[in-house]
């Protein structure tokens, strides 16, 4: 992520590409599937991962965010207590409340958006940490989206994630992305779908 900040491929060799995908056969023919399924772009002769912003150019800004904030942060607490002017009730000019009590800082619920992202960054880390890797494959980013965009909690996708891995491994097996999760995951999620309809029906009796 950290070398495609704005999701251009076009330096990547197929072989490169191949590689990462961990993909044995033809590397050409490889990148011309992933362009004709539309997993990449073709825009002005250059070659980019499609919408990637949406699943990871969020998780670049959010970066920048924070590292933005933590730079004030750090600045604000470098000033002294007698540099801090106060109002007459005794506040400092920076202190994010009124009179009462209440918060006056716009926008201080989190965004949706942000939200989403750090439900993918918490999948991207435990894949990371389950599978000792870099983290999910560019392949992967559209289906973890569409388990979110379902409803899937984070906890229930990392919770399937380890069981299945665990298991696996005691099979003496290996998981080779995140696709063999999703159906046990789609199930374990359907499963609770369907006790929570069973619970409903049994309040209404």
């Amino acid at each position: 992520m950290d070398n495609l900040p704005d999701g251009c491929i076009s330096l990547l060799e197929p072989e490169d590409i191949a590689d990462e995908m961990m993909w044995t056969g033809d590397a050409d023919e490889l990148l011309s599937a992933l362009i004709d399924v539309g997993f990449i772009d073709e825009i002005d002769e250059e070659l980019f991962i499609h919408d990637w912003h949406d699943y990871i150019g969020k998780l670049v800004d959010k970066r920048r965010t924070d590292a933005e904030r933590k730079r004030k942060s750090r600045k604000t607490t470098k000033r002294s207590p007698d540099d801090v002017q106060r109002t007459s009730s005794g506040q400092s000019e920076d202190d994010p409340r009124d009179g009462a009590g209440n918060s006056t800082v716009q926008y201080s619920t989190v965004p949706k958006e942000d939200i989403t992202t750090d439900k993918f960054a918490r999948i991207e880390k435990a894949y990371a940490t389950i599978h000792k890797t870099m983290g999910l494959k560019p392949i992967d980013w559209p289906i973890v989206n569409k388990l979110l965009e379902k409803g899937i909690t984070a906890d229930l996708i990392i919770e399937v994630m380890e069981e299945k891995h665990a298991k696996k491994i005691q099979e003496g097996g290996t998981v080779n992305g995140f696709s063999f999760y999703t159906n046990a995951i789609n199930e374990r999620f359907n499963q609770g779908q369907r006790n929570e309809g069973r619970l409903d029906f049994l309040n209404d009796l």
